[in-house]
């Protein structure tokens, strides 16, 4: 059975029950992530076979390159949130009312999530400060560089490249940043059980809380010092799921944080990279790239799912 009679649709999902950030820390084990570094042009896993095990979790591990601080990135995180102040922080505040031009931009109160999030695209990185419009270009340019390994990886002809991914193996397409805080006064999950839309995405926390159904069984995606975590969405999913090796993505979410008064709330962030919306969803058989659906319309499938309260995806 499928969610709808589309033909990017995958199997419906009964989503288990969002837990609590202390009964995540007891009920479910750490993944054990398989860890990589890009050099040059290449993805460089650690361990042999990590490539292969990484496109089935549909998560990695990927080194930080030295010169990339992510430290203006965490401070965003903290305060775009917060009204200005008078202060030096202020650069990093006031985003609720600022508007960003664009669809799905701009500050989002999620209404069934204690997840608030700042949604801004490439176009608009302007608007932030510099430091963090470098930080998000440096995280874009990881994130193509891991698709196009990704796609030489599974020997898909580099001429079809371009027209699979509209533009964004050769850095043109929808590089979004999104920065993320979880109010623990919220008393709700911290963000519904989903999946990713685009092609990857790389994220930037620094403490546990998110959690991943792999191969039917939930577990613990914890960030390491030093590393971003690196996870696959559904168009690489559905481009590749004909393919010997199908690239996964895996379905993800937030548990509920807790915290005591003195403890700061859970904050992430991380560069979405996609299709632009006048692109085509595609599906490789044969050696051939097959059209199956606009962008526009998968967007509005994959991403009403996200923010919705049903239990199933």
């Amino acid at each position: 059975m499928t969610t709808s009679n589309s033909a990017t649709a995958r199997n419906r999902v009964e989503l288990p029950p969002m837990p609590r950030e202390g009964e995540a820390r007891s009920l479910y084990r750490q993944i054990p992530l398989e860890r990589s570094r890009l050099h040059g042009d290449d993805l460089v896993f650690d361990r042999e076979g990590g490539f292969g095990r990484a496109l089935a979790q549909g998560f990695f591990l990927l080194r930080i390159p030295d010169g990339l601080d992510p430290v203006s990135g965490d401070r965003l995180a903290n305060e775009f949130y917060r009204d200005r102040a008078g202060d030096a922080l202020d650069p990093f505040r006031g985003f609720r009312d600022t508007e960003v031009p664009g669809d799905y931009q701009g500050y989002f109160d999620r209404e069934h999530d204690q997840w608030e999030n700042l949604y801004v695209e490439r176009a608009n990185w302007s608007l932030l400060p510099t430091e963090v419009a470098e930080l998000g270009q440096g995280m874009a340019d990881l994130g193509i560089a891991v698709l196009r390994a990704v796609l030489s990886h599974l020997d898909v002809p580099q001429h079809l490249w371009s027209t699979v991914s509209s533009g964004l193996s050769d850095r043109r397409g929808h590089q979004m940043l999104a920065f993320n805080h979880f109010r623990s006064q919220k008393a709700t999950r911290g963000c519904k059980f989903h999946r990713d839309s685009g092609w990857v995405t790389v994220l930037r926390s620094v403490e546990p809380g998110l959690l991943a159904l792999i191969e039917g069984e939930l577990g613990s995606v914890d960030p390491v010092p030093g590393y971003f975590i690196v996870n696959f969405g559904s168009s690489l999913e559905v481009l590749t799921e004909s393919l010997p090796t199908p690239v996964r993505a895996n379905i993800h979410g937030v548990v509920s944080t807790e915290r005591a008064r003195t403890r700061p709330d859970r904050t992430s962030y991380v560069t979405f990279l996609d299709s632009d919306l006048d692109g085509t969803i595609y599906r490789l058989e044969n050696g051939m790239a097959h059209p199956l659906q606009s962008v526009a319309e998968f967007a509005v499938q994959e991403v009403s799912r996200t923010y919705d309260d049903a239990g199933v995806l």
